[in-house]
């Protein structure tokens, strides 16, 4: 009886043992993990993955860094940056994965991405559902922002275009577009805004950017 319970007590703190090291390495694999390159952009239902930088409703600015290890507070002349207008209306981030190249009139860094919906972490991956895509001009270097919704049991997540935005939820994308062309206290010019199956193709180039730019470094 003894040797048995001896054996029961021995399985026991193995087990133990064995579930600490687990979550101790699922842990450090979550803080290792690079939000630029080790997340996939796209799923296979049509929606793409992304990455919150700033939450809805905030004024700080915030972005991930450079190696894609962590999101970092902008620091501008020793001051914390922040929008001296209305806060976020959205959640703001990027898309993993993409890469906007200077030399096309880029800013080298990623997609940005517009998240309609409720309130969620800085740090947050979501899934959403890219409808359309604002393209504008900030000082003579391609500004774009692509539109998404989060996948949420809300109504407005079941809209498919921006042409459902403006029909059922009246003003919402002006509010978005007045937004975008004031916030920075000087007028930023919109261009064009593209459809889903355009913005499907423009992030599709993009993440083939990112590729390439990946195979050089």
């Amino acid at each position: 009886m003894k040797k048995i319970n001896l054996i029961r007590k021995y399985f026991f703190y193995n087990l133990i043992s064995i579930s600490f090291i687990l979550i101790f390495s699922s842990l450090a694999y979550a803080k290792e993990k690079n939000l630029i390159s080790d997340i996939y952009p796209f799923n296979e239902d049509g929606t793409i993955n992304v990455v919150v930088e700033i939450p809805a409703g905030t004024l700080e600015k915030w972005e991930v860094s450079k190696d894609g290890s962590q999101i970092v507070q902008q620091i501008e002349n020793n001051k914390i940056r922040t929008v001296d207008y209305l806060g976020y209306p959205f959640n703001y981030g990027f898309i993993p994965q993409t890469f906007l190249p200077v030399e096309e009139g880029g800013d080298g860094d990623q997609l940005d991405i517009i998240i309609i919906g409720p309130n969620v972490e800085r740090g947050s991956v979501l899934k959403v559902k890219a409808i359309g895509t604002i393209i504008a001009m900030d000082n003579n270097e391609v500004d774009a922002k692509v539109v998404s919704l989060v996948i949420n049991n809300l109504a407005i997540s079941r809209s498919n275009s921006i042409n459902d935005l403006e029909k059922n939820y009246l003003g919402l994308f002006e509010i978005i577009k007045i937004w975008i062309e004031n916030y920075k206290g000087e007028a930023i010019e919109i261009k064009n805004i593209l459809g889903k199956k355009a913005t499907k193709r423009y992030i599709d180039k993009y993440h083939k950017k990112f590729l390439l730019n990946k195979d050089k470094n």
